[in-house]
């Protein structure tokens, strides 16, 4: 199992260099040399899981830093005059799609669901079109029917190869509806490190209470089931930064 600097309920074993580090770059306070210098190869991924009585939700926020944010950028530049314009961001995420949904799995007790997307993904250049080393966003939107017996005390394991050659700085959000309790496990300890080519990076949780099963009928509407939107989703505003646990 690959190993990864996950933020989660397991602060209290971070040391107090540790705390500072990943305030500035999770926080987004000024990066001193050393933060700057040893993040630019990483890619943060933030991961959020909603379970509801009828669907889980995950959503995926990355972060890429100078170096893959260059690689990226430079693979959007289609006609290489160093912009990156509009439709060139479209055939971009076109051409992704089908690699990430095989790249990304859900297994609740062991149990793979059948994770389909959502929404066509949305791509933020924070306000800097041009090519080169920067910072960009990529959200990735999925979904699953709520498996049927979800008991307390199952796993839910995010199984993530997305950019497997990059470094990655893990960010977990749990959330329960529908009176639904999940939480983030913790790790022993926080390693920055790749996922092996072979592995895939995992993001666990835990659920502590299940949905109530008299919940996850369907209710009786005329109103059409939720549909990818039809184009992917350009961010003009940057996306709102994963919420994390206040740092003493």
């Amino acid at each position: 199992m690959s190993q990864i600097y996950q933020v989660s309920q397991g602060w209290r074993r971070m040391t107090w260099a540790g705390r500072l580090l990943l305030a500035s770059i999770v926080i987004g306070l000024p990066h001193t040399a050393v933060g700057h210098d040893l993040f630019t190869a990483y890619v943060q991924h933030g991961v959020h899981l909603t379970v509801g009585a009828r669907h889980v939700d995950l959503t995926l926020d990355l972060t890429f830093f100078e170096e893959w944010s260059a690689r990226e950028r430079l693979a959007m530049d289609t006609d290489g005059n160093g912009r990156i314009s509009r439709r060139e961001v479209e055939t971009y995420v076109k051409q992704l799609a089908p690699r990430i949904s095989r790249q990304m799995k859900l297994r609740v007790a062991g149990r793979e669901l059948d994770l389909a997307p959502l929404y066509d993904p949305e791509v933020d250049l924070l306000a800097n079109d041009k090519v080169g080393p920067g910072h960009h966003r990529l959200r990735l939107f999925f979904f699953a029917a709520t498996p049927a017996g979800m008991q307390a005390g199952d796993e839910i394991v995010v199984e993530d190869s997305l950019w497997p050659k990059a470094k990655a700085i893990g960010t977990l959000q749990a959330e329960g509806r529908d009176g639904a309790t999940i939480e983030t496990k913790e790790i022993d300890d926080l390693v920055l490190a790749s996922a092996r080519p072979d592995e895939a990076r995992l993001f666990k949780f835990r659920c502590l209470k299940p949905p109530p099963a008299n919940l996850a009928a369907p209710k009786t509407s005329s109103a059409s089931p939720l549909k990818p939107s039809s184009q992917p989703r350009i961010r003009s505003q940057p996306l709102p930064a994963p919420t994390t646990q206040t740092i003493p």
